[in-house]
């Protein structure tokens, strides 16, 4: 009777020693992963140096912009959103200089690698006129998405209306002029647990039912 007594004693510390060691080791990144952001980084131009951290001898998991789960080790955030602007008034006008260089080039299909990402802020880089890569709308997992003030142009991809997980979008240009237009907005539809949406600067001169579709998004919950 003591020896089962003993024995369930162990079995009960061993057990909380391997939940509380589980809770506090965190996991390295995947190595599929890690060849997914080095591509991706591969198509970028990044002059001031941001992803210098991003070298193979490195985890991934400790790059700069990079966050990943602490017990699985996927990447589940992708913190790249450009640098804010330091407003100087020089005379009669108002200029804008950033402090370092922000990020410009090509959006790597090596993303859609990334199946548990969850945060993906890529606002405030230059991405010279490229349109919005519709394979965004393959990273399912995707809750927050903020593209504003990037660059980009072109027809807003209606396959963002498959990010069904989505609960904020941010593809608006406040301050500079945006060629981003949208023929039609149904694919809002999609976007059942969307809680805030950003398109200023879009053009919808062409979109047919717009106000009635973005009325859906929201009202309809």
């Amino acid at each position: 009777m003591g020896g089962s007594t003993h024995f369930s004693v162990f079995l009960l510390v061993a057990i909380i020693l391997l939940c509380s060691s589980s809770k506090t080791v965190n996991a390295t990144c995947y190595a599929s992963e890690k060849q997914a952001l080095m591509d991706f980084k591969k198509d970028l131009k990044d002059p001031s140096g941001r992803l210098s951290s991003w070298i193979h001898d490195v985890d991934c998991c400790k790059w700069e912009g990079v966050v990943c789960s602490k017990r699985s080790g996927r990447v589940i955030q992708l913190l790249l959103q450009g640098p804010d602007p330091e407003i100087h008034v020089v005379g009669d006008e108002v200029v804008f200089v950033y402090p370092m260089s922000p990020l410009s080039g090509k959006i790597s299909h090596s993303l859609k690698n990334l199946t548990h990402l969850r945060y993906l802020d890529l606002s405030q880089n230059n991405f010279s006129g490229i349109p919005i890569p519709s394979f965004f709308g393959s990273l399912r997992s995707l809750r927050y998405l903020n593209l504003s003030r990037a660059g980009f142009q072109g027809m807003v991809p209606y396959q963002l209306g498959n990010l069904s997980s989505l609960r904020t979008l941010s593809i608006g240009e406040v301050f500079l002029p945006s060629d981003l237009r949208a023929d039609n907005l149904q694919w809002l539809a999609g976007l059942s647990n969307l809680e805030h949406l950003d398109m200023s600067g879009v053009n919808l001169s062409t979109a047919s039912n717009w106000l009635e579709e973005a009325s859906l998004t929201f009202c309809v919950k």
